[in-house]
């Protein structure tokens, strides 16, 4: 009977990011050779057919077994995993700081604290700590992680079906992501309205994600929007299914992003692959993930990102150099490169792929 490496998350969400990564993730564990199921606490309907409850798990587990822990948020099930008597991978998809939540949804602030804490507790006791990119490791490394690896995720970008951008007229920014304070789409709706006010008179913004737990936040956004004269600018499309927002990417002209705290950002991944060029602001993880496939502004002045913005949509030579320079940064997150990343770092706690045939010697964090 093969050796199994089960994952294991407080939240299996239908749409959600992480949950995607972990079905992709357990496609390539078995791939590997490995047998994987996934265990939540809370499993959405949609799932129910894909993962089982948490509570089975230690029942389940066998000797020789092993344990993917997904963590992005405060659980209970940090505790169960501290007691377990199996090698423990974290998959660390990084968590918010509470500030951005504490004046708008105290809930997901606490919870956010507690997963912090709960990240201290078990960085320096589990037997590996993955990150999703070199900015979350740095932090578990903080923490006192004996082992760590990056493991990026495995994106499954032909549900969007790219294709290259044709560019509406006029000019359509655009941004994916849930609608919270740390993604700070205040900061694109002042750019925005200096880009109207300046270069691009008829430009809009595209606002793709969902809207809940952030009503008030959402609330703000909107009178901003009316106080700077742009709210008849700002598309608000919410949350789209895989076609929808593929739409929105082959219209757009620019991928825009201020977000002060990403793990990883999906999204940059998405707009590469339908050679949307990307301006975004250097923070957290973004550079990591961008490595060169954009570009990269270290400040918020609103009449310097529309400066460049408007050159993004006029340099079609420029377009031309970040849309190359997308397809090549790809290739790092093709699905044999992340299962080689994903081999390695089980076989550094003892976990060798069945058929021995990694073929690929990623860089060590």
């Amino acid at each position: 009977m093969p050796r199994a490496v089960h994952q294991l998350l407080p939240d299996f969400a239908f749409g959600d990011a992480i949950g995607a990564i972990t079905l992709q993730t357990q496609v390539m564990l078995r791939e590997l050779g490995f047998d994987s199921e996934i265990y939540a606490q809370v499993i959405d309907e949609r799932l129910r057919h894909a993962a089982r409850p948490a509570a089975r798990l230690q029942d389940d587990l066998r000797d020789g077994d092993a344990v993917v822990y997904h963590l992005s948020i405060g659980s209970p099930l940090a505790y169960t995993v501290a007691a377990l008597r199996v090698p423990v991978m974290i998959q660390y998809h990084n968590i918010t700081p509470p500030a951005y939540y504490r004046a708008t949804n105290p809930r997901i602030a606490q919870r956010l604290q507690a997963g912090r804490e709960e990240l201290a507790m078990l960085a320096p006791r589990v037997a590996l700590c993955a990150g999703v990119s070199a900015f979350n490791v740095e932090e578990m490394r903080l923490l006192g992680a004996r082992r760590t690896a990056v493991v990026p995720p495995l994106v499954d970008l032909g549900r969007l079906h790219p294709r290259p951008s044709q560019p509406s007229s006029p000019p359509l920014l655009m941004f994916v992501s849930r609608v919270a304070p740390n993604k700070r789409h205040d900061d694109l709706v002042r750019v925005l309205a200096a880009l109207r006010a300046t270069a691009q008179p008829e430009a809009r913004l595209a606002i793709v994600g969902r809207t809940t737990d952030t009503e008030d936040y959402v609330d703000a956004l909107r009178e901003l929007s009316r106080q700077l004269g742009v709210s008849d600018a700002v598309e608000w499309a919410g949350r789209l299914d895989d076609a929808a927002v593929g739409d929105v990417y082959a219209r757009a002209s620019v991928y825009v992003c201020a977000s002060e705290h990403e793990g990883f950002c999906v999204p940059l991944l998405e707009a590469m692959a339908f050679e949307v060029p990307v301006v975004a602001y250097a923070a957290a993880a973004v550079p990591d993930t961008l490595s060169g496939a954009g570009i990269l502004l270290r400040h918020k002045d609103p009449l310097v990102w529309a400066a460049v913005i408007d050159r993004a949509i006029r340099d079609r030579s420029l377009r031309a150099e970040l849309a190359a320079a997308g397809r090549r940064r790809l290739q790092d997150f093709a699905p044999g490169v992340v299962r080689a990343r994903l081999a390695d770092a089980l076989a550094s706690i003892g976990f060798m792929p069945a058929d021995q045939t990694r073929g690929y010697d990623p860089p060590r964090p």
